[in-house]
């Protein structure tokens, strides 16, 4: 018994000194991949559904002519405590468009970050998001007949392309279905206290979304209403509880599933607005006939901030112009 004992010590004490050598691996971003780390070494996180009594709150806003854009409303975040820097009309809701998605990807991550092993779920597209993907007047991830794609595979469809029915077939895998996950969608935003009516995973407004199959409630041409302050919050929680997932908002373009996503954010690095000196790794870009040009960014220069453009034709140009302008202002 006492050898048994001693051979059982000195195997512990050697499994300790291999794990001490031996480096843990990371992705290339230096973000561990937790969909590739060990079910033993992830660690299960229940988010808080409320926030910091500091997120969207005034109380450090500049003091400084505002700068002039063509946006019918915007509003800069602090991204560290989601304090407001500069706002302009950014309480009253408008069409989103797919900056909208961001709540479908906050969603899909919490649960991600509660059943880290669903990264790597297959789950086929329905026959309606089969046909949407084939539309050339939306973004469509091309989902074939009888085929499966892991959640991590559309989770970045969703996001790096934007693709609207990568967003739906999220929501479906979060919530059981599109309706329950609308549902779910409009409790969180009453739950972060913001100004939001959701429609939509994937931002589209419902004279599309019924041919497919997907009006859940309002007229013939609602969609997603959110103030500037309500995208802005909600991206402030993708980026605050989850940073690991801004590596994907980061990219520029990749192939998933043997398709090439393309990324439309023109501010990050090789794109015509990009400008080093913000640290630019973000987040969300939208269009629609109805919403026009929409645009959630982030920097990550200092303390980082969030911003959001609404219904603007210059929404790259007056984003660099509102990051500029908060940069110079902020500590006068």
């Amino acid at each position: 018994m006492k050898t048994r004992r001693c051979f059982m010590g000195i195997t512990a004490i050697f499994c300790l000194l291999i794990s001490a050598v031996i480096p843990v691996k990371a992705t290339s971003t230096g973000i561990t991949d937790e969909s590739a780390m060990p079910l033993h070494q992830k660690k299960k996180q229940v988010y808080s559904h409320h926030q910091a009594k500091t997120v969207g709150q005034s109380d450090g806003q500049i003091i400084a002519k505002k700068p002039k854009t063509k946006a019918r409303a915007y509003i800069v975040l602090n991204r560290k405590t989601g304090a407001i820097l500069l706002q302009k009309n950014a309480n009253k809701k408008y069409l989103t468009a797919s900056t909208g998605k961001l709540m479908t990807i906050y969603l899909a991550r919490r649960k991600l970050a509660n059943h880290p092993h669903d990264w790597q779920k297959r789950l086929k597209f329905s026959k309606s998001l089969i046909k949407m993907g084939t539309n050339p007047n939306f973004d469509g991830f091309h989902a074939k007949k009888g085929y499966t794609y892991t959640v991590k595979q559309i989770f970045e469809s969703a996001i790096i392309d934007s693709d609207d029915n990568s967003a739906i077939r999220l929501g479906q895998w979060v919530a059981g279905s599109n309706r329950k996950f609308i549902k779910m969608m409009n409790k969180q935003a009453k739950l972060w206290h913001i100004k939001a009516q959701f429609t939509s995973a994937s931002g589209l407004e419902n004279d599309d979304l019924a041919r497919y199959g997907y009006y859940v409630n309002g007229g013939r041409t609602s969609g997603n209403l959110l103030s500037a302050k309500s995208l802005a919050v909600i991206a402030y929680h993708v980026a605050h509880d989850y940073p690991s997932s801004m590596k994907y908002f980061a990219t520029e373009s990749m192939k998933v599933a043997g398709q090439r996503m393309v990324n439309q954010n023109r501010m990050l690095p090789g794109k015509k607005y990009y400008h080093k000196s913000f640290k630019v790794d973000g987040m969300k870009t939208g269009w629609t006939p109805r919403a026009g040009y929409c645009f959630v960014g982030s920097s990550r220069k200092g303390a980082g901030l969030i911003t959001v453009t609404l219904h603007d034709n210059n929404e790259f140009s007056d984003t660099a112009k509102l990051m500029r302008f908060t940069y110079q202002n902020l500590n006068n």
